[in-house]
């Protein structure tokens, strides 16, 4: 059964209603030009009584150590999507020993096949389209000239009315966020439940 993350979480009731429904991870974006962005305050308040099986991942866009710092405590993974480079990812591994997810951008197969020089490096990658948290997908064909050793989702304009098509390559997992929205930013409990109830039946 594919893993499930659910990306851009913003208010209790809806966290609660992914849980609920068996979501393997929430996603929160610390990012300021995203309407989905939260302050440390804000994060500290919606990962209180998040199960332990449901892992709490912070989305990072080339975010500096002293904003981690004031975060670090609330997640359990960091996802990493703006332009760090493999000694960033180190670096950050070492200083805070949290599990470290790599976002590629994928416009084309050369694009995609940059995961291979941070595989070593993390826990897991996301492959998703340039355009981070705006509506559109890649050609998920490309997935499957890839030769991924390490867990993976697939982002990308993700939906109830696509996922069987992306599912049929077999990723470890995928990312939704947009797609579970009844306007921007704000997440529809009666989405996130069809969507769940369908992924993991």
């Amino acid at each position: 059964m594919p893993k499930v993350k659910i990306c851009g979480m913003t208010e209790k009731e809806t966290i609660q209603t992914a849980i609920e429904h068996k979501v393997d991870y929430l996603g929160f974006v610390f990012y300021a030009k995203s309407p989905r962005n939260l302050t440390p305050d804000q994060a500290r308040e919606l990962t209180k009584n998040i199960p332990p099986h449901v892992k709490r991942i912070a989305v990072l866009v080339n975010a500096k150590d002293e904003f981690i710092e004031q975060i670090k405590d609330y997640f359990d993974c960091f996802q990493l999507h703006g332009h760090e480079d493999v000694k960033r990812i180190r670096e950050l591994k070492q200083k805070f020993n949290k599990e470290i997810i790599k976002a590629i951008r994928v416009t084309d197969e050369a694009s995609a096949k940059t995961y291979t020089q941070f595989e070593d490096e993390v826990d897991m990658l996301i492959f998703d389209s340039p355009a981070m948290e705006k509506t559109a997908k890649f050609d998920w064909n490309i997935l499957t000239k890839l030769k991924i050793k390490k867990p993976y989702l697939v982002a990308g304009s993700i939906s109830i009315d696509n996922v069987d098509e992306v599912l049929k390559y077999n990723p470890y997992g995928i990312d939704v966020s947009a797609g579970l929205e009844s306007s921007l930013g704000v997440k529809s409990k009666t989405k996130i439940i069809e969507f769940l109830d369908k992924v993991k039946a």
